[in-house]
């Protein structure tokens, strides 16, 4: 639900601007925001990762059912090596974005709908570490697994609510803005 919050935000910021006026000065884009991340650029190559991170904790899963150990391994390392590389993207692209956290609207919905989002990457990445971890030690069978299903599941969150964070605020959000 935090989630929604912050899509519905958004979208009553921008569809519904003369609504918040005294918010967002009555138009859309907010005043003050000079251009917006290239949807095509970074936020594509992070989707990317995501896209191939569930992927990967897919292979993991179908390697556990079938007795795999090494398959298993193999796939949680990979995983947990995207999902590192996407949080480590995300900061380097907070740090070249072309507009602040609380100057405006934009900047404000922005930040924390993607910051949230950055922060369940950060914990389902934990949560994959220790499944790795438990792996190594032979904790998981192929019929007694339940910790890894939830953090797989879990996951795949993180990968769904991407895909509406890209659709959303980077694509249709970032519709007829200079692009950074």
């Amino acid at each position: 639900m935090f989630f929604v919050g912050w899509f519905w935000a958004f979208f009553d910021f921008s569809l519904f601007p003369s609504e918040m006026a005294k918010v967002v000065g009555g138009h859309w884009p907010p005043k003050g925001l000079e251009a917006v991340l290239d949807a095509w650029d970074l936020p594509l190559i992070n989707t990317l990762i995501l896209l191939c991170s569930g992927t990967t904790v897919t292979w993991a899963h179908h390697c556990l059912i079938h007795g795999d150990r090494d398959g298993l391994k193999k796939g949680l390392w990979a995983t947990i090596l995207l999902g590192m590389l996407f949080t480590s993207l995300q900061a380097f692209e907070y740090a070249h974005a072309p507009f602040a956290f609380g100057k405006n609207t934009y900047g404000s919905a922005f930040y924390m709908a993607t910051g949230f989002h950055g922060f369940h990457v950060i914990v389902g990445t934990i949560f994959l570490a220790v499944c790795l971890k438990r792996a190594y030690n032979g904790d998981f069978t192929p019929k007694q697994h339940f910790g890894f299903e939830a953090a797989a599941w879990y996951w795949h969150f993180v990968d769904v609510v991407w895909l509406f964070l890209f659709l959303c605020i980077y694509i249709w959000g970032n519709w007829g803005f200079p692009v950074d």
